[in-house]
C-alpha cells in the first residue's frame, strides 16, 4: 500500500485535548498513589506494573491516534490503530488476572468495599470497555462514530485513576463522579455545538456509565453476587 503524498484536511483537535486530559488523570493519578505508599513506587508488585503499563499505553496511543486523525495523518492513523487490537486484548486479560488476585486475597478491598463486591468496580470497567471497543472497531467507517466510542473507552477506566487523584490530594470522594459526569457533559457539548445534538455514541457511553454506577450502588443487597463472582473467577 503507497503512502499519500501529502496528509488528509485536518480533522477536530478536540478528541486530541480530551484524550490529553485523560492522560493527565492517569498519569497523575496513580503518580500520586505510587509515591505516597509507604516504600514508593516500587512496593507495588511487577504484575500490577505491567498492568498500570498496557493501560497507560492505551491513554498514549488514544493520544497519538486522535492527533494523527485531527492533523490529517489518515494513513498512518490507521496503520497505527492495529496496535490497538493488541492492547484492547491485553487490557481486558489482564485485569481479569488482576481482578481474580485480588478476590483471592484475604481481607482485600477494592474501592473501600470487601474485594468480592469492590470487584464490580474493575469488572464493569473491563465490560463496558470490551463494548464501546467492539462497536469502535465496527465503526471504523463511521469517523463521528469511531472517534467518540474510542475516546469512550479510555473514559470507561479512567475511573482508578480519577480516584487516586482526587482522594489523594484530600479532596472530597464526592467529586469523583462530579469530574467523571464532567467528561460525558463535555462530550455531549462538543456534540450539541459541533452537530446541534447529542451523538448516539456520546449517548450509549453516559448509559453504560450510569447504568453501571447505579449497579454498583446497590450491589451489596444482590445475595447472588458473591456465587457468581466465585464461578467467574
Amino acid at each position: 500500500m503507497a503512502k499519500p503524498a501529502k496528509p488528509a484536511k485536518p480533522g477536530e483537535p478536540f478528541f486530541f485535548y480530551m484524550a490529553l486530559v485523560l492522560l493527565a488523570v492517569v498519569v497523575s493519578g496513580f503518580s500520586l498513589a505510587g509515591f505516597s505508599k509507604a516504600g514508593g513506587p516500587l512496593s507495588v508488585p511487577v504484575f500490577l506494573h505491567f498492568h498500570g503499563a498496557v493501560c497507560l499505553g492505551w491513554f498514549i496511543l488514544l493520544a497519538v491516534q486522535a492527533r494523527l486523525a485531527s492533523s490529517g495523518h489518515i494513513w498512518l492513523h490507521k496503520r497505527l490503530g492495529q496496535l490497538s487490537l493488541i492492547l484492547a486484548a491485553a487490557i481486558v486479560l489482564i485485569g481479569y488476572l488482576v481482578v481474580a488476585q485480588a478476590i483471592t486475597k484475604p481481607g482485600m478491598m477494592i474501592a473501600g468495599r470487601p474485594a468480592v463486591f469492590g470487584a464490580v468496580f474493575p469488572i464493569f470497567d473491563i465490560i463496558n470497555f470490551s463494548i464501546v471497543y467492539t462497536l469502535g472497531l465496527l465503526n471504523r467507517g463511521n469517523a463521528a462514530a469511531h472517534k467518540r466510542l474510542m475516546l469512550l473507552g479510555a473514559i470507561m477506566m479512567i475511573d482508578p485513576a480519577m480516584a487516586r487523584l482526587i482522594l489523594g490530594l484530600g479532596l472530597p470522594g464526592t467529586l469523583i463522579l462530579l469530574c467523571e459526569f464532567a467528561i460525558y457533559a463535555a462530550l455531549i457539548a462538543y456534540d450539541l455545538v459541533r452537530l446541534r445534538r447529542p451523538y448516539w455514541a456520546s449517548l450509549l457511553g453516559l448509559c453504560l456509565f450510569t447504568g453501571a454506577l447505579t449497579f454498583k450502588m446497590f450491589v451489596d443487597s444482590f445475595e447472588w453476587w458473591p456465587s457468581l463472582i466465585s464461578a467467574v473467577f
